[in-house]
């Protein structure tokens, strides 16, 4: 596929989930990206008690890069990385708060006639992903 191609596009709405590393927990999410030549921006509901976040950073497919932080709680900026499948309907990667806690994230693409399950969301093939890279970051932050 061309990297130009619309399913390329990160803009739209997502829903998925974060794990911590040592299967510390599980936690949903919905998230609205716009992409602007590359730029980011969005906002993330977090399902449990943290709430909303704004987020920004860059795309370039299929590399996806971006900083979570949220607005009511006086919290550490999260940093997330990741990669969009060849299709556009999935992203999955890894992120970290400040090299201390980490873990795996995964999103599928959804619109309002599409309703997601969240246990869907857990193929062997993204559970793959997740695991080369987890050992990508754990690599880079020593």
């Amino acid at each position: 596929m061309d990297a130009n191609n619309t399913s390329h596009s990160l803009s739209g709405s997502w829903r998925g989930h974060y794990t911590y590393a040592g299967g510390k927990g599980s936690y949903g999410f919905e998230a609205v990206f716009i992409e602007n030549n590359g730029a980011v921006e969005g906002n993330i509901l977090d399902d449990g008690r943290l709430g909303e976040a704004g987020v920004y950073g860059v795309f370039t497919y299929p590399k996806l890069e971006f900083t979570k932080n949220y607005y009511s709680a006086a919290l550490h900026a999260v940093k997330y990385q990741g990669l969009m499948s060849e299709d556009g309907n999935t992203l999955t990667g890894t992120w970290n708060i400040m090299k201390t806690q980490y873990g795996t994230w995964v999103a599928k693409r959804y619109t309002d006639a599409k309703e997601l399950d969240l246990e869907t969301l857990d193929s062997d093939q993204s559970k793959t992903e997740q695991k080369e890279l987890v050992s990508t970051s754990v690599e880079r932050s020593k």
